[in-house]
C-alpha cells in the first residue's frame, strides 16, 4: 500500500493512487434488516483550495459491489432488544456484532473474488441516540473489525460531533452535496425519513423529518410480518383523520432544525398515540401512517425541487404514490436511482466519509448538525495513510 502515498517536500499531504482507493462501507440500520456492505472505488482530483476541505476536490466514487448480509435470527433479536440489555450483555453484543460482521464480510469478499480494501468504514448499529444529553452509542468495535479484516478501520463517526454540541446526525448530507449534487434535495426513507438540501445561503442543511419504515414495520409485527411489502395492506386502508392529526401534532414537528431522531422517540412519542385508536383495522392504521410520513416530508421541502429518493421505503409503492400525489401542489419530482443505490446509498456514503476521516479531511458539517464547528469525525484503528508511507 505504501506506493500509493507520497510526501511532497515541506508538506504533509497525500496523492490519490492511480486506480483509486478501494473502500468498504458497512451500515446497519435501525430497522435491523441486515448488514449493508458497499465496495467503493474512490478517485480524487484536487481542484484548488484548502487541502483538508473535501469541497476542494472532484470526487469520483463508484459503487463496485453491494450486498446485504442477513443477520442470524439470534443476533437480529439481540440487536432489536439491545436498548434493554444490562451493561455487560451490551458489551458482549458489541463484540459479537463486530466479530460476526468481520467474518461475514471476509466470507463475502472471498466468495465474490473481491480484493481486500485499503480501508473499512463502519457506521455500526445505533442503540442509543441522545444528543440533547451529549451522548450517542453505535455498536461496532473498531479494534475487533481491524483484527478480523486486517485493514485500517474507521468507526464511531458520530460521537465527536455530539461532543462539539451537534446532533451527530444526519452525516450523509455532505455526500448529498458533493456526490449527488445533480438533485436539489435528497430524501432517505429508512427507519426514519430525513431530508437534505441547500439553504438560501448555499449551506447544506438536513434533519430527520419523522418516522418511516420503523413505524410501518412495527404496525405489521402482530401479523407475523417483517414489513408491509410494497405497501399492499396500506393500499387497502383508509386514512383516519383523528389519528393523522394526533401524529402531526407531536411537538417534534414544531422544532426547527438542526434535529435528529432515535428509536427512543418513536417508542415514547409515536407508538403510544395508537392506544386511543386501538379499534382501527390495521389497514387503516397503515394507510394513516403512510399519509403521515408523506405529509411530513412534503411539508419540509421547498416547491419545485427534484428529489433523489433512497432507502427501503423507496420500494413501498403506496408510500411513493402518496408522495407523488401530495407533492403535486408544490411541483415536487421524485427520482429513484438503480436498486443497488436505493439499498446501498448509506453504506456507499459511509465508505466515503470514512475515507475523508482517514485522510484527515472534514466529514461532518456544522451547518447540518448544529455543532460548534465542522469536524473530521471517527476513530481509526490501524495505520493512517501517512503512517503507511513512513513505514516504507
Amino acid at each position: 500500500m505504501s506506493a500509493y502515498f507520497r510526501f511532497m517536500r515541506g508538506e504533509d499531504t497525500w496523492r490519490c493512487p492511480p486506480d483509486g482507493w478501494l473502500v468498504l462501507g458497512l451500515m446497519s440500520g435501525t430497522s435491523v434488516d441486515g448488514l449493508d456492505v458497499a465496495m467503493t472505488r474512490v478517485q480524487a482530483t484536487h481542484k484548488g483550495g484548502h487541502a483538508r476541505s473535501p469541497e476542494s476536490y472532484q470526487w469520483d466514487v463508484k459503487l463496485e459491489a453491494f450486498t446485504t448480509l442477513d443477520y442470524p435470527s439470534e443476533l437480529r433479536s439481540s440487536l432489536w432488544g439491545a436498548m434493554e440489555l444490562p451493561a455487560e450483555e451490551l458489551a458482549a453484543l458489541d463484540w459479537h456484532w463486530s466479530r460476526w460482521s468481520g467474518q461475514a464480510v471476509l466470507h463475502w469478499l472471498s466468495e465474490c473474488g473481491h480484493p481486500r480494501p485499503h480501508l473499512v468504514s463502519s457506521h455500526g448499529h445505533t442503540v442509543f441516540h441522545r444528543p440533547e444529553h451529549g451522548w450517542t452509542l453505535q455498536l461496532g468495535c473498531g479494534a475487533t473489525l481491524h483484527a478480523v479484516l486486517e485493514a485500517p478501520v474507521v468507526h464511531d463517526l458520530r460521537r465527536l460531533d455530539v461532543a462539539l454540541g451537534g446532533q451527530g446526525a444526519p452525516l450523509v448530507p455532505l455526500a448529498d452535496k458533493l456526490l449527488f449534487g445533480t438533485w436539489d434535495a435528497a430524501l432517505n426513507l429508512g427507519g426514519f425519513a430525513n431530508v437534505s438540501l441547500d439553504d438560501a445561503n448555499g449551506q447544506r442543511v438536513a434533519w430527520d423529518v419523522g418516522p418511516a419504515n420503523l413505524l410501518l414495520n412495527h404496525l405489521v409485527k402482530p401479523l407475523g410480518m417483517d414489513m408491509d411489502r410494497d405497501g399492499a395492506l396500506a393500499a387497502e386502508g383508509r386514512v383516519d383523520a383523528n389519528l393523522l392529526k394526533s401524529w402531526q401534532s407531536l411537538s417534534y414537528h414544531e422544532m426547527a432544525p438542526p434535529k435528529s431522531l432515535g428509536r427512543e422517540w418513536l417508542e415514547k412519542e409515536v407508538i403510544p398515540v395508537l392506544a386511543s385508536h386501538d379499534r382501527l383495522p390495521v389497514q387503516d392504521v397503515l394507510a394513516t401512517a403512510v399519509a403521515y410520513i408523506a405529509d411530513m416530508v412534503v411539508q419540509e421541502l421547498p416547491a419545485g425541487m427534484g428529489v433523489l429518493v433512497t432507502g427501503g421505503g423507496a420500494f413501498n409503492g403506496t408510500l411513493m404514490e402518496a408522495l407523488r400525489q401530495k407533492g403535486k401542489a408544490k411541483r415536487l419530482s421524485w427520482h429513484l436511482p438503480d436498486p443497488s443505490m436505493i439499498h446501498g446509498k448509506e453504506a456507499y456514503v459511509f465508505a466515503w466519509l470514512g475515507l475523508l476521516r482517514w485522510l484527515g479531511m472534514t466529514n461532518t458539517l456544522a451547518s447540518v448538525t448544529g455543532a460548534q464547528k465542522a469536524s473530521a469525525g471517527g476513530a481509526l484503528w490501524g495505520p493512517g495513510p501517512h503512517e503507511v508511507d513512513r513505514s516504507a
